[in-house]
């Protein structure tokens, strides 16, 4: 999901006057890990089907948040990084919590968090390098962390587990070793043009769709 934030009077009201991180689509992002508690007690209980609309839960939720974010006009440099780290958290606890009562292979699990792990990393060290908060977009690792929200699914299900969850994380592999090059090596793109908050903070932001319209009424 991609966000920027932009001082429109959608976005001025649906941040805080303190700050504009504290907004409708982050409180979506983050009532995701409310989803996690749960699927823990659901999973020890047996009770695999109410799991399982745990997951779906999760999963919507992770729909939701950029819808929000559009139709307030709170989108945020802060928020495209925070969504990317819920996917991580609650897919990787899910899939780790189903591990742990043996629903699905160990070494696949091991294997794409330990991936998963390395690409925070590597993110942290793109944004450093580019000097200001940014999330690396890479359109293939992005189908792949959806993907993790099937692995969630599949485990509580039993269905074809050691089909998928290795498969996932020889693609996810794959998708490492390309991105790699381009976030540690390959030079970082310019930013995007930068719009100023109604709190004064200069922020990245696309200028494209309705946000260009906001700022030529302006």
């Amino acid at each position: 999901m991609e966000r920027g934030y932009r001082a429109t009077p959608g976005a001025q009201q649906a941040g805080s006057a303190l700050n504009p991180n504290l907004n409708p689509a982050n409180a979506v992002t983050a009532s995701r890990f409310l989803t996690l508690p749960p699927f823990v007690y659901f999973v020890d209980r047996g009770l695999l089907h109410w799991a399982m609309v745990m997951v779906i839960v999760c999963g919507l939720l992770d729909l939701v948040d950029g819808k929000v974010a559009r139709a307030f006009d709170c989108i945020t440099p802060f928020g495209e990084v925070f969504d990317a780290l819920a996917d991580g958290a609650c897919y990787g606890f899910m899939m780790l919590t189903s591990m742990a009562y043996g629903r699905v292979p160990w070494p696949a699990v091991a294997a794409i968090i330990g991936l998963g792990a390395t690409n925070l990393v590597m993110r942290a060290l793109y944004a450093r390098r580019a000097g200001r908060t940014t999330n690396y977009r890479s359109y293939a690792m992005e189908r792949v962390v959806a993907f993790a929200a099937y692995l969630g699914g599949f485990g509580v299900a039993g269905y074809q587990v050691d089909y998928f969850y290795y498969t996932c994380a020889a693609v996810m592999a794959v998708v490492m070793v390309h991105d790699a090059k381009r976030m540690l090596i390959d030079p970082i793109p310019e930013a995007r043009p930068v719009a100023v908050s109604a709190q004064g903070v200069a922020v990245e932001g696309a200028a494209s769709g309705r946000s260009r319209a906001a700022a030529e009424s302006a």
